[in-house]
């Protein structure tokens, strides 16, 4: 999911000491709800590892979203949690978690604190609580969800740990790896069965993100298999108009393998798609396949015309 353009208000800049009217100064999308006098009703804070935002909106769901890797290092004013420009559309509360770091979570005043949030009954009182996230943010989604009996989550290619000790064949993220991973909640393996559905969306040809579906296959965990996405899923989901649907359903209906199926069959107009399965046929020897799905994927554009 992508968030509209920023949104900035009018103000006084200072220009030599002085103050001018007409320039703009930037703010983040949440602040018209939080700042005083706003809208809505919540929190901000501001950590040095990880801040939180609450906004408590019309609608009786909550979605508590994760940031990934792709924007840890956005200090600008701008900047919003996960899939908050969704949230706000869809008029549901949100707890967006920032990570200002590739840190994994690994934090012990987060863990806290999302620990205290949950024994404090934060949680409670919504008809559905929806946790959520890609990548780091979707490991993240996982650990904490096992917080809130219950919960609902929507992972996209997510790790279950970084824990060399349990997964020696991960050789990604090496500042992840160096995190502190003693901490409670460092490890998604067997402790999800209170959970609610967990829905998981992943390529099984991408061996590292498979090896960590394997890990947490359980009687609540369902795969959706984003064949030939690679390690992502969330854009390439976004890219045959198939995220908000999937979102929409997870978090105010059920997402069920027929409607995912169904949307993922969107795969065939993407050159994206092509190209890999061409790729995927090349590197394993079967040069005659990687040619026709080259030819056919031409005819197939050419048809649409």
């Amino acid at each position: 999911m992508t968030d509209d353009k920023n949104n900035e208000n009018t103000d006084e800049a200072r220009v030599d000491g002085k103050k001018t009217k007409g320039d703009k100064i930037a703010q983040p999308l949440w602040f018209a709800e939080l700042a005083p006098g706003g809208t809505g009703e919540g929190f901000f804070e501001k950590g040095t590892r990880h801040s939180i935002m609450f906004v408590k909106r019309l609608r009786p769901v909550l979605l508590v979203s994760f940031d990934n890797l792709s924007n840890v290092s956005d200090d600008s004013p701008e900047r919003v949690p996960w899939g908050f420009k969704y949230a706000k559309d869809q008029s549901i509360s949100h707890l967006g978690v920032f990570a200002h770091g590739k840190l994994w979570y690994r934090d012990p005043a987060l863990i806290a604190r999302m620990q205290e949030l949950a024994a404090s009954g934060f949680f409670d009182g919504y008809d559905r609580v929806v946790f959520a996230g890609a990548s780091m943010g979707a490991f993240a989604a996982l650990v904490f969800a096992s917080l809130v009996p219950g919960s609902h989550v929507l992972a996209f290619n997510p790790q279950t740990t970084l824990d060399a000790n349990l997964v020696p064949w991960e050789e990604r993220y090496w500042i992840g790896r160096r995190q502190d991973w003693t901490l409670p909640l460092s490890d998604a393996k067997g402790i999800l069965n209170e959970c609610g559905p967990i829905s998981v969306f992943y390529d099984p040809y991408f061996a590292p993100d498979h090896k960590h579906f394997e890990r947490i296959a359980g009687h609540n965990v369902t795969p959706y298999k984003c064949w030939f996405s690679n390690h992502k899923s969330a854009v390439f989901l976004r890219k045959i108009d198939a995220l908000k649907p999937l979102m929409h359903e997870g978090l105010f209906g059920e997402i069920t393998p027929q409607m995912f199926y169904q949307l993922y069959r969107g795969r065939r107009n993407l050159p994206w798609y092509a190209g890999s399965l061409q790729k995927y046929y090349a590197d394993n020897g079967r040069e005659q396949m990687a040619n026709l799905v080259r030819s056919s994927f031409r005819r197939y554009k050419r048809s649409l015309q």
